[in-house]
């Protein structure tokens, strides 16, 4: 046998053996590797690269389509974002894309809808976005919206009047928001909520000593911290000198994974994180077994990690609508929208880190039974609050 015959033959055994992807599409993702979540961001960006990989393979390579990540470094800054933006639009023809928070939000959604590219994200949203007819979605509700699940449940155990303080910040408008929700949440059902008080600290207090003791005279049940790590930090260690218990909620951007970073979670034992995605130290999560059997290069399971790879699940799965509905070669920005308010996404589908989804065109996030997770620490351990997921009591927006 030649070299040429020998050539030829493994050419054509590569060809046979290689997915024969007839159709490739580009989602462009936002990532900040040089700001204020630099240190997370292989995390994320892991999560998006290993599902997207995993995907390829197992369910596009059967579709005919291939899907490829292009990253690019927004720097959680609007103004990368605002002059980044229209070569992404020119060069890489977007169907879809995955962004990072509240600087892709006030930078694209008024856009999006004009240059046809539907853009979702993983941090949950704030009222301040909630509106109709945008291209812009999240996997997430309201930040209120998961704290209102959790606080649900544990006004149930108690069975009395929850009294809930909160601490926030007055200059920054998403934090604020949330309080808003959580007080809207209490007016809607006031025999079983009460806003007892509200400490405006700031983004990073020395001390919150006295803001605690005022709070802890109107006697509150739990103290919600939305904003950021320090704040929580500062609120726990605020508890410790005046030697009082009191359960902490936060979310995940200033959740239980970050404050454990530089802090004693012993000294916050029965606090909670609350957010619409499955822990990632969940018992059973067939998306982290996933993303462990396919990982490659920089990166870890966490839950950084598990709201991007839900993310990238999520959009992945509304492509498949689109390939079904159009076909593998005519997919783009309207077709992935289209695809996603006309179909509903079941648990099973998103391998158990999403509740079953369905969206419309009257809100930016998941419509319908809204429904939430959360996670507690125990003996100085962060551990998942149950295996089900948390209903969230229906309110109006504030």
């Amino acid at each position: 046998m030649t070299f040429k015959t020998v050539f030829a033959a493994a050419a054509m055994l590569a060809a046979v053996s290689a997915p024969a992807w007839s159709a490739e599409y580009t989602m462009s993702a936002s990532a900040d590797f040089s700001g204020p979540f630099a240190d997370v961001m292989p995390n994320a960006m892991s999560g998006i690269e290993t599902i997207t990989a995993w995907w390829n393979k197992d369910v596009g390579a059967k579709l005919g389509v291939k899907v490829n990540i292009k990253i690019y470094d927004m720097r959680y800054d609007a103004a990368v974002i605002a002059r980044t933006w229209p070569s992404i639009l020119s060069r890489d023809q977007p169907i879809m894309h995955l962004g990072f928070g509240s600087p892709d939000l006030t930078t694209l959604m008024t856009r999006l809808p004009n240059d046809k590219v539907p853009m979702l994200i993983g941090t949950a949203m704030v009222s301040m976005v909630w509106k109709p007819e945008g291209w812009h979605f999240s996997i997430r509700p309201t930040y209120s919206h998961e704290f209102a699940g959790l606080l649900d449940e544990l006004q149930k155990k108690q069975g009395r009047k929850l009294r809930i303080g909160a601490v926030s910040t007055q200059t920054a408008a998403g934090f604020v928001d949330q309080v808003k929700g959580v007080e809207k949440l209490a007016a809607t059902y006031a025999d079983r909520f009460e806003v007892v008080d509200t400490q405006w600290v700031a983004t990073s207090p020395v001390s919150m000593t006295s803001n605690i003791r005022a709070m802890l005279e109107k006697k509150p049940d739990v103290i919600l911290v939305g904003g950021t790590t320090a704040q929580v930090t500062a609120t726990a260690a605020a508890l410790e000198e005046l030697n009082v218990k009191l359960p902490i909620i936060n979310s995940t951007h200033n959740g239980l994974t970050e404050v454990a970073k530089g802090f004693d979670l012993k000294k916050m034992n029965g606090s909670y994180s609350a957010f619409s995605f499955a822990p990632d130290n969940q018992a059973k999560l067939p998306l982290r077994d996933i993303y462990e059997a396919n990982k490659t290069g920089n990166g870890q399971w966490g839950i950084i990690t598990t709201q991007s790879a839900a993310q990238a699940l999520l959009a992945l799965r509304v492509l498949e609508k689109a390939v079904a509905k159009v076909g593998k070669d005519k997919v783009n920005g309207q077709a992935m929208y289209d695809a996603l308010l006309a179909n509903k996404f079941t648990e099973q589908e998103l391998l158990g880190v999403l509740p079953d989804l369905d969206f419309d065109a009257s809100a930016p996030f998941p419509v319908g039974a809204i429904k939430t997770k959360a996670q507690v620490v125990v003996d100085g351990k962060i551990q998942p609050l149950g295996d089900t997921w948390l209903p969230v009591p229906a309110f109006d927006k504030w």
